[in-house]
């Protein structure tokens, strides 16, 4: 076999094995970072919850709820009182290292003076590596 021909099938059988390690290199990044929510989420800590999304994010909610930019995604979080738990099931990941897609549904718990209130609802999310390295959230929509 020539070598052109053997670098072509060396890049051939490489190149799908690399991209698959890498997806689940992204899914379990982003897993990583659910549970961290989920840990914020249910100590109280809505200011950490709203720092997983980029300076610049959309979070867009039913009724057009939409809300844009830092300040509001921090109002929007510090507005949720009685947190109790929150739980991200990951239904699907995909992209890349620079860009990913979240599918999955979400399951928050607040408490109050009558009781515990469950929200249960599907989103989408698209995560945008920052300048710093890190994941953050760039568009959050949910459907409840």
């Amino acid at each position: 076999m020539r070598p052109l021909a053997r670098l072509l099938l060396v890049v051939a059988v490489m190149a799908p094995a690399a991209l698959l390690a890498q997806r689940a290199d992204v899914r379990q990044e982003i897993d990583s970072l659910n549970r961290a929510m989920e840990r914020a989420f249910a100590k109280g800590d809505m200011a950490t919850v709203a720092r997983f999304y980029a300076d610049d994010a959309k979070l867009m909610g039913p009724r057009g709820g939409d809300v844009s930019g830092r300040a509001a995604i921090d109002r929007y979080w510090l507005n949720i009182k009685g947190a109790k738990s929150w739980k991200l099931d990951v239904l699907e990941v995909g992209g890349d290292r620079t860009t990913a897609y979240q599918v999955g549904r979400s399951t928050l718990v607040t408490t109050g003076a009558g009781g515990d209130q469950t929200s249960v609802s599907r989103f989408v999310v698209i995560w945008k590596r920052q300048p710093d390295g890190r994941f953050r959230i760039a568009l959050d929509f949910y459907h409840v």
